[in-house]
C-alpha cells in the first residue's frame, strides 16, 4: 500500500481482552470508522501484541494517508516514512 503508513495504537485495561477492546475504541474514534474496519485492517496489515506492562496492548496497522490526514497526524506521519 503506497498511499498507507504504519500506525500504532495503545490499548490498556483490567485485562487483555478490555485493553484489546480499548485499542480498537480509540483507533475507531480517531479515525471515525468503525470498529469492523479497524478489525480488519488490523488483521490484514498489522496486528495486536500484548505490550510489556500488565494489561496493554500495542495495535498496529497500515493507515490510508487520508485518514491520517483527517487525524491531523498526515503531515507528522509523512514526515517519518517519506
Amino acid at each position: 500500500m503506497d498511499d498507507a503508513a504504519p500506525l500504532q495504537v495503545i490499548g490498556s485495561g483490567a485485562t487483555i481482552n478490555d485493553a484489546t477492546q480499548n485499542a480498537f475504541d480509540r483507533a475507531s474514534e480517531l479515525f471515525h470508522i468503525s470498529e469492523g474496519e479497524v478489525r480488519a485492517r488490523c488483521t490484514f496489515t498489522g496486528g495486536v501484541e500484548i505490550a510489556r506492562l500488565p494489561g496493554v496492548v500495542q495495535l498496529s496497522m497500515l493507515t490510508p494517508i487520508e485518514l491520517l490526514e483527517s487525524a491531523g497526524l498526515g503531515s507528522l506521519v509523512l514526515d517519518k516514512y517519506t
